[in-house]
């Protein structure tokens, strides 16, 4: 697997079909996007393998508050294109030594994903089912 491509989003710049997005700025620096927003960076590659790839590494990176050391700026903190792409590429090429192992981390991911979201869904049905349950008993 080749390095994806990072660089700061512009809305002018063209879409590709396999790129997603990071936050630049605030607390949620690092966080994984699916759609673009003015503070963010264009993580670009090759296929959907790699996009799942790196998706689920920057998302397991965010979710570790592993940019959180890279946060500068007073008001409204943010991380530096320069420091972010050093940092990815760094775990890039750690996670060469363990590339099955975190395949089948990403694996079971996905699948907890999948659950979660289910789960989500279920728990939205049932609190629409109790509103249902006591609004059929007032007065309209």
């Amino acid at each position: 697997m080749r390095q994806p491509k990072i660089y700061t989003y512009n809305p002018k710049n063209q879409k590709s079909e396999f790129e997603f997005y990071a936050l630049s700025k605030g607390l949620n620096s690092g966080k994984p996007l699916d759609l673009p927003c003015p503070n963010c960076f264009v993580i670009s590659c090759r296929n959907t393998a790699e996009l799942d790839h790196y998706r689920s590494l920057l998302f397991g990176l965010w979710k570790a508050k592993a940019f959180q050391s890279f946060l500068v700026g007073s008001v409204i903190p943010f991380i530096r294109i320069r420091d972010f792409k050093s940092f990815v590429f760094e775990q890039i090429e750690h996670l060469k030594t363990k590339d099955k192992e975190f395949k089948k981390d990403v694996q079971h991911f996905k699948a907890l994903e999948q659950k979660e979201r289910a789960m989500y869904e279920q728990l939205l049905l049932i609190s629409e089912l109790k509103r249902i349950y006591i609004a059929r008993h007032l007065k309209r």
